[in-house]
């Protein structure tokens, strides 16, 4: 594991799973927000669709990733960052 994923997930007080891990590697990976389908078609031969939609709400829970509404009105999520009011 990357060390920066290693340390945001200590920094929420999050336990590391291997989901976990994966979806925070590509939100840092990615300098946009993801959608939802954008995240599944990268780990989908790996996680299946509920793993990925609780890592999600675990992540939008604890403040990790926030919504963000794109110019069509589609949900997407963004890594938090310091501007972020958690």
């Amino acid at each position: 594991m990357h060390k920066l994923e290693s340390q945001i997930l200590k920094d929420f007080d999050l336990r590391t799973t291997t989901s976990r891990s994966a979806i925070l590697k590509l939100f840092i990976k990615k300098s946009f927000a993801l959608s939802y389908s954008d995240i599944e078609k990268e780990v989908d031969d790996t996680f299946d669709r509920v793993t990925v939609y609780r890592t999600l709400k675990t992540f939008l829970d604890k403040g990790v990733i926030h919504k963000v509404l794109d110019d069509e009105g589609g949900l997407k999520y963004a890594l938090c960052n310091e501007l972020c009011n958690n």
